[in-house]
């Protein structure tokens, strides 16, 4: 078998968890699937200006990460209720939130990551040269440019959350993801320990990902619902774009 069908393979293992064991990851086997991906993430300048924030068992922040998914939730289905468009018309019956099943993988987990956004202290010696006589601006060791640089910390995030992902699958490691947040930094004014401005109390959380093995899925639960395909992505030719 190719290398490149093995890849193929280990990713088509990924599902969305609804429900993990109570079998936690260790945390040693999760220290060196972190470093692997440390390892092999790229970023621009290799300034990685960001946290992964890891939240092992038992850890009680997890759910203020939860209610604020959950409280993000409703907010968004608030501004749904406003609009009357063709892909979302005014709602014909009585509104009534419901915690979307989703979400529970977030709160019960083995470890959940929070990638969050960081000031790098300074650059690295190559492009401490490259601002001293080439006039380089480094705008991951400014403060007030973390909003400015949001978009590419993020892929960057995605980056390395996909590097986790494989080897996390490699390993029989489950994972999920939820980027249902508040987008706005002063929304993140109780978690310190996220804070990317300590004087301001401000943070900004870019997406989160909880860990562990899978007991029950989405997709299971899709056939379960009898929803099986119709929970599908949308056609490749309206993605991928031959120019």
């Amino acid at each position: 078998m190719s290398k490149k069908k093995d890849i193929l393979t280990t990713l088509e293992k990924r599902h969305h968890v609804l429900r993990y064991s109570d079998k936690n990851v260790s945390d040693d086997v999760l220290s060196k699937i972190l470093y692997k991906a440390w390892k092999v993430s790229p970023s621009k300048n290799n300034f990685m200006p960001y946290t992964v924030n890891v939240l092992g068992p038992g850890d009680k922040r997890k759910k203020i990460i939860y209610d604020k998914v959950v409280g993000n939730h409703i907010r968004y289905d608030e501004k749904g209720l406003e609009v009357d468009t063709k892909a979302n018309p005014k709602m014909k019956v009585e509104y009534k939130f419901e915690i979307n099943p989703s979400y529970a993988h977030v709160l019960e987990n083995s470890h959940l990551i929070v990638f969050a956004s960081r000031v790098v202290p300074e650059p690295n010696e190559f492009y401490k040269e490259k601002v001293r006589v080439e006039g380089h601006y480094a705008e991951q060791c400014e403060v007030d440019k973390v909003e400015h640089i949001a978009e590419s910390t993020s892929f960057e995030v995605g980056l390395f959350a996909q590097a986790l992902t494989v080897l996390c699958l490699e390993q029989g490691i489950d994972v999920s993801y939820c980027a249902c947040l508040p987008k706005r930094p002063y929304k993140w004014k109780d978690t310190p320990w996220l804070w990317y401005d300590n004087e301001n109390q401000l943070a900004k959380v870019h997406s989160i990902m909880s860990i562990g093995y899978g007991e029950y899925y989405r997709y299971q639960w899709l056939i379960d619902h009898d929803n099986k395909g119709t929970d599908r992505k949308p056609p490749i030719q309206d993605v991928v774009k031959w120019r």
